[in-house]
């Protein structure tokens, strides 16, 4: 199901999605290297008025990135790149009579075509998945994260980060480099991005995102970031356990 195809836009409207569907796929006539500050904000809108964030202006890129982990990559090609992103585990989210999914994208390129269509599954499930943002600021040189409930962390600009100590919910401690993270991230996902030639029709892949990084979450209770005090970090974090029902 199309809901959205256009260019000359900087942000959509919002947009009013009364079908069940349980992905988007997204597509748009840039590289993902090409991504900037475009954003992403979804919600259910709920017939008793307690809605079900989804995602607040949540960075496209980091959206698209922490989405294909553990899953296909993100395809591209001279047209464009594309992929397909999970706002609901197991099936389509659940909606009632007078119930929608509202969605709007902002900060786009005026010369860019997005396009969204809303993927519908078969079964139903009321398990969403949620996005939070945590900013690690210029002067910072230490935060802890509380992490339980997260199952990954796409991180902005990793390379502010000097190591990680992470705590397991089993009481191990770890510390991790930047560079172990690195093997980590490609453990978790070893190819991020298909790069289709549109005449010989042969992919090449790539193993990381250009300014991201994906970490895996699961089992894990904190984890304290050191990171280069110049330097600003965003943490993207994805929860695919909220239960709406």
């Amino acid at each position: 199901m199309e809901i959205y195809n256009a260019t000359g836009k900087t942000k959509t409207d919002e947009l009013r999605i009364t079908r069940a569907i349980g992905a988007l796929g997204i597509a748009m006539s840039q590289p993902f290297s090409a991504l900037t500050n475009e954003t992403i904000s979804a919600y259910i809108e709920r017939a008793d008025g307690n809605n079900t964030d989804i995602l607040s202006n949540i960075s496209l890129k980091a959206f698209l990135a922490g989405s294909v982990a553990e899953s296909p990559a993100i395809f591209q090609n001279s047209a464009g790149c594309s992929a397909l992103c999970e706002i609901c585990e197991n099936g389509s989210v659940v909606l009632q009579e007078t119930e929608a999914i509202r969605l709007k994208l902002e900060n786009l390129k005026s010369a860019v075509n997005y396009e969204l269509h809303g993927i519908e599954y078969p079964n139903y499930s009321p398990e969403t998945v949620q996005w939070s943002r945590k900013n690690l600021l210029i002067g910072e040189t230490q935060r802890k994260i509380m992490v339980e409930n997260e199952e990954l962390v796409v991180i902005e600009n990793p390379d502010g980060i000097q190591e990680i100590v992470v705590t397991y919910q089993n009481g191990l401690t770890v510390k991790y480099t930047r560079k172990e993270m690195d093997f980590l991230s490609r453990d978790l996902d070893p190819i991020k991005i298909v790069d289709q030639d549109a005449t010989t029709l042969k992919g090449r892949t790539q193993y990381d995102f250009p300014g991201l990084l994906n970490f895996p979450l699961v089992g894990v209770a904190s984890v304290d970031f050191k990171k280069i005090s110049e330097q600003a970090v965003q943490l993207y974090l994805k929860n695919d356990s909220q239960s709406y029902s």
